[in-house]
């Protein structure tokens, strides 16, 4: 955004205080309130930018710290709920050359942003007190993260139940839960934490972020499978984490997905061309009859007879036979596009990229559906691609002695990458203006960008970087060799 836009907003206008603080030691740190409160934040740039623009444009003497308190309003769309949120953010701006102000190569902006509403006062109290460090002890108090452009974002991992287990959410961000970053000093909300520098974290990217989360379901037979389920929108793909030998003795899973090729087989044989017009009406009726069943014993209140119990197995398996079985082991990939069904079954734990949509049809459950009163099996089935499930091609992007880069998918809206790091090697690379999501699936690895602090990711640890990171090394420093995901919007 250009200083011409900028001066647009009279942002001026909304300047409530801007001023030299008193603080000990010479220390020289300028203080700036702007009330925004008036303006919802989609209507006005981010904090960075207005920080930026402010320091250039203000008359200021030679100082050593230039400090923003920006008060806002937000809709939190994610929540359902109408009415404005107030926060606050803070943004430093640090001048290590104090002779010369305007050159922007000097310059390091980090900022925090809160819910909890802190009155002025209290706060340049704060900043006063601990002028050697103002913004960490400002984070501090408001047990909120410090957000370096220039440094990675530990994302915290949000539980959410399910009917057959838990999901781990690393970016989900809707009514049912929000995920948050967290570091030393505390936690914040992500959408907050993205927002304070929308331009530099995310660069044209959409703040709804790629979602990354793990599924964790039950080792137990049916109550740990999940839906069959279909989507129109959202692409997804499962990386197998572990296997669950009570569930798996072999250590060989099935995660049901597509048609199955004996069932194509024979309605071919016995239809020809017109093959899958029969199959998917008997698949249809095979369903229809589960259901029914399924119902019965959803909405019973009575003891449930021990014929009932086996006329919906049997009819369960009926249904369920039309679907393919797909063999997994750890470490396997399976992508489903849109138009594909599938269901992921009891005791499979996987790592899943997803795009951010929020939408599925259910074409049939072994349990009842708590989220809605029907199933979505004749849309459902009129939508789908009526194949044979297709593995993802591994494309090998580089192999080097100890060093492999595979890229397992390439959707429309995103691409994900396995590195494979031996010990002690390192892997560079470069965000070209898109920010990447990490996660940790073996062994342990060190994040080095380019400025800032490395960061230690061990199992399962997931980093959002930032665009204004630049580039970044990846070393492996675990006792094992390092497999690491990523995933980089398009």
């Amino acid at each position: 955004m250009t200083i011409a836009e900028l001066a647009e907003y009279n942002l001026f206008s909304c300047l409530e205080k801007s001023h030299l603080l008193d603080v000990a030691d010479e220390s020289k740190i300028w203080f700036a309130q702007l009330n925004l409160q008036d303006c919802l934040e989609n209507e006005l740039p981010d904090a960075g930018q207005i920080a930026d623009y402010l320091f250039s444009e203000i008359e200021l003497p030679e100082i050593q710290l230039f400090l923003l308190l920006i008060e806002r309003n937000r809709i939190e769309s994610w929540s359902g709920n109408s009415k404005t949120v107030g926060f606050q953010e803070l943004v430093e701006i640090k001048n290590n050359n104090v002779y010369q102000k305007n050159q922007q190569a000097t310059l390091k902006m980090r900022g925090c942003v809160w819910k909890n509403m802190l009155d002025t006062e209290t706060l340049q109290e704060i900043i006063t007190q601990n002028h050697d460090a103002p913004l960490e002890a400002v984070a501090k108090n408001r047990q909120c993260v410090i957000i370096n452009p220039e440094q990675a974002l530990s994302l915290e991992v949000l539980n959410i139940p399910k009917p057959w287990g838990h999901e781990g959410w690393y970016t989900g961000v809707e009514k049912r839960g929000v995920v948050k970053v967290a570091d030393e000093y505390g936690k914040t909300e992500l959408p907050y934490a993205l927002s304070l520098f929308k331009k530099q974290l995310l660069a044209d990217s959409s703040e709804t972020l790629i979602l990354l989360k793990t599924l964790n379901p039950v080792a137990d037979d049916v109550l740990g499978d999940l839906y069959y389920e279909m989507h129109e929108e959202k692409w997804e793909v499962y990386v197998v984490t572990e296997i669950d030998k009570t569930a798996w003795p072999s250590g060989t899973g099935i995660i049901k997905a597509g048609l199955h090729p004996n069932k194509i087989s024979a309605y071919q044989a016995k239809h020809g061309t017109k093959w899958s017009e029969f199959l998917l009406k008997d698949f249809k009726t095979a369903i229809a009859e589960y259901e029914k069943t399924r119902r019965q014993i959803d909405e019973s209140k009575e003891t449930i007879s021990s014929k009932l119990i086996v006329q919906e197995i049997e009819l369960r398996e009926k249904a369920a036979d039309f679907v393919g079985d797909l063999s997994v082991k750890v470490g396997d990939i399976v992508s489903f596009p849109v138009f594909q069904m599938h269901s992921l079954r009891h005791g499979i734990k996987v790592i899943e990229f997803q795009t951010p949509h929020y939408e599925r049809l259910i074409v049939m459950f072994a349990q009842k559906v708590l989220t809605q009163n029907h199933w979505d099996t004749e849309d459902a089935l009129n939508k789908m691609l009526p194949e044979i499930y297709q593995a993802p091609q591994l494309e090998k992007l580089h192999k080097s002695a100890g060093i492999l880069v595979e890229r397992f998918v390439d959707f429309p809206q995103f691409t994900a990458d396995r590195i494979s790091l031996d010990s002690e090697q390192i892997w560079h690379d470069q965000l070209d203006g898109k920010y990447h999501l990490l996660i940790t699936i073996s062994g342990q690895a060190t994040v080095i960008p380019e400025y800032g602090q490395p960061v230690i990711l061990n199992h399962e640890d997931a980093l959002f970087l930032p665009v204004r990171m630049g580039n970044y090394s990846l070393k492996s420093t675990g006792d094992i060799p390092l497999i690491c995901l990523k995933a980089v919007p398009k």
